[in-house]
């Protein structure tokens, strides 16, 4: 059965839109996931490390017969293949991230994978791109919409659409 998926990608270091759709590519070119759509993509400063260039971020839909820790393994191949580093570490600068943030009907909570994931309700980078493609989508187990959950997201950092901040 095919699912909902919504995916976070994020780079800050190197060509970073051509990293973002590259990732976008990887995964549509698998006969197992079908990207349905793709947010704008928004540049946003850092948020932890601030020492670091700007995001640009974006959440991609898709629809997938896989289980979460197999889209778990697809993703961090992906990041793998993209030249991420194995040996990162929280917040620091990145080729290439994907987030699972939600499936449509699944809830998980292990050690290696949270889904939701947890932090996405205090990350307007998320928020905004999920927003532009399915505000009305109910995320699991938070109760809410998209468009709810960023009406009262805390984050007050500046994230802008990025192709409309290139060409202005």
């Amino acid at each position: 059965m095919f699912e909902l998926i919504y995916l976070g990608i994020g780079s800050n270091i190197g060509d970073r839109e051509t990293n973002i759709f590259s990732a976008i590519a990887a995964l549509d070119v698998r006969d197992d996931i079908k990207v349905v759509r793709t947010a704008s993509i928004y540049e946003s400063d850092p948020l932890y490390n601030l020492q670091q260039p700007k995001f640009l971020n974006t959440v991609v839909e898709l629809k997938s017969t896989l289980d979460p820790e197999v889209m778990l393994q697809v993703c961090q191949g992906v990041e793998l293949m993209l030249g991420r580093s194995t040996d990162h570490k929280k917040n620091d600068p990145r080729v290439i991230d994907l987030d699972i943030l939600a499936y449509e009907t699944k809830s998980i909570d292990l050690d290696h994978l949270k889904i939701p994931h947890p932090d996405l309700i205090t990350r307007k980078f998320v928020l905004v791109p999920w927003n532009e493609i399915t505000p009305d989508f109910m995320v699991q187990d938070f109760g809410r919409t998209v468009s709810e959950l960023l009406k009262i997201c805390p984050d007050t950092s500046n994230v802008m659409n990025y192709k409309l901040e290139k060409t202005a």
